[in-house]
C-alpha cells in the first residue's frame, strides 16, 4: 500500500520540462492579455469637446451697463450687507451733515451774538474800560470778535500804557474773556518835587499820582532826560533781582571823562559809581566786590573796579571841587588886571 501511494521521482530531465511547460503557460495567459487590452478602443476627444474645455476656463466678457443698473445692483448688494458695514460707509457724510446743520442753526441763533465780555490779570484798568476800548457790545456778532482778534488787542494795549498785551480767548457758545498782562513798576522818576512811575519797558506814567509809601520799594532817579530813563530801565531789567533791591536812589555824576557817569546808594550803605552806558556789564561784579568790603565804601567803576571808603573818596571830591572853584576864581581877576593894564596903556598913548 504504501508503494502504491509513493510516487516515482521525475528524472532530471523531466523537472526541466515541467519548468518549461509551466513558463510557456504563463507566457501565453500575458500575450493573452496584452490582446485583449489593445482590442479596446481609445477615447479620443472630439474637436467640438475640446473647444467647449477651452471656452470654460476662459473669462466670458462683461456686458456693459448703465448707471442705474449698477445703482440698483449695488443698492440690492448693500440690503444684503450688514447695517454697521454701510453706516461705517456713509458716516463721513452723515458728519458734514449734521456739522452743517448745526453750524446754520448756530449762526440765526441767539447764541451766535456776544453773551458776556470778562477780563483777567488786570489791576490797574478795569473791565468796563477795556471793554470800551475794544468796542465791543453785548448783542454784537460773536465773528465780529474772532475775525479781529487782532486788531482788537492792538487797540486795548495802545489804549492804556501800563497793557504789555491783551489775549482774547472764547467759550462756548457765546462768551469771551480777554487776558491782560501788564508792565510792571520798574523805578520812579523824580522831576522837582514830584515822582513819575516809570515802567519796566521805559514808559514814563506823567497821569498817575505815586505813593510815597512806594518810593522805598524801588529805585528813585533824580535829573535823568527820558532817553537817559529808557536807557536805565532797559539795563537794570537785566540785573539779578538781589542786586536790583539794594538800590535805593540813583543821581547824575559826570566827569570830564566820562559824561555819563551816575552814583547809584545802596541799601547796604555802599554806593556805586559806573557809566550809565555799562550798567549791565559792570553792575553784575557787585556782588562780588562788596564780599572784600569792610566798611561803607564807594566802589568805582569808571575805569576798572575799586573800592575806596566812603569817607575818603568823598572828601576827595570835596578837595578837588574846591580846587576847581578856586582855579574859576583866579581867571577873572587876572583877566580884570589885564584889563586895567590895557585901559593904562590906552590913557598914556593918549
Amino acid at each position: 500500500m504504501a508503494d502504491k501511494d509513493k510516487q516515482p521521482e521525475l528524472t532530471p530531465w523531466q523537472k526541466q520540462h515541467a519548468a518549461f511547460q509551466k513558463k510557456k503557460v504563463a507566457e501565453a495567459a500575458k500575450q493573452a492579455r496584452e490582446e485583449r487590452r489593445q482590442k479596446q478602443p481609445i477615447k479620443v476627444a472630439s474637436v467640438v469637446e475640446k473647444y467647449d474645455a477651452i471656452a470654460t476656463t476662459t473669462t466670458d466678457k462683461v456686458p456693459k451697463q448703465s448707471f442705474f443698473s449698477r445703482f440698483k445692483k449695488t443698492s440690492k448688494q448693500n440690503e444684503s450687507l450688514p447695517k454697521t458695514h454701510v453706516l461705517k460707509k456713509m458716516w463721513p457724510f452723515l458728519l458734514v451733515a449734521i456739522v452743517s446743520l448745526l453750524a446754520s442753526g448756530y449762526v440765526i441763533s441767539p447764541l451766535s451774538k456776544i453773551g458776556s465780555f470778562k477780563t483777567t490779570g488786570n489791576v490797574h484798568e478795569s473791565t468796563k474800560q477795556i471793554a470800551a476800548a475794544t468796542s465791543i457790545k453785548t448783542g454784537d456778532h460773536v465773528w465780529k470778535i474772532i475775525k479781529a482778534k487782532r486788531d482788537i488787542s492792538l487797540r486795548v494795549t495802545k489804549a492804556f500804557p501800563r497793557v504789555k498785551s491783551a489775549t482774547i480767548s472764547m467759550q462756548l457758545p457765546n462768551h469771551f474773556t480777554t487776558k491782560i498782562t501788564e508792565y510792571n513798576e520798574s523805578v520812579y522818576l523824580k522831576t522837582g518835587p514830584n515822582y513819575q512811575i516809570v515802567l519796566s519797558n521805559g514808559a514814563i506814567l506823567t497821569n498817575e499820582v505815586v505813593d510815597s509809601q512806594k518810593l522805598a520799594g524801588i529805585p528813585v532817579l533824580e535829573g535823568f532826560s527820558d532817553k537817559e530813563v529808557k536807557q536805565f530801565v532797559k539795563a537794570y531789567e537785566t540785573l539779578a533781582s538781589d542786586v536790583k533791591t539794594q538800590m535805593t536812589t540813583v543821581t547824575k555824576v559826570p566827569t570830564k571823562a566820562t559824561a555819563d557817569f551816575i552814583a547809584i546808594d545802596m541799601k547796604d550803605g555802599n554806593q556805586v559809581r559806573v557809566p550809565l552806558s555799562q550798567i549791565a556789564d559792570k553792575l553784575p561784579y557787585y556782588k562780588t566786590v562788596v564780599l572784600s568790603v569792610t566798611q561803607a565804601s564807594v566802589i568805582d567803576m569808571e575805569a576798572g573796579i575799586y573800592a575806596k571808603p566812603k569817607a575818603s573818596y568823598l572828601q576827595e571830591l570835596a578837595d578837588q571841587a574846591d580846587k576847581n572853584k578856586d582855579k574859576k576864581s583866579d581867571k577873572p581877576s587876572t583877566d580884570s588886571a589885564d584889563a586895567n593894564n590895557d585901559t593904562g596903556k590906552t590913557e598914556k598913548s593918549e
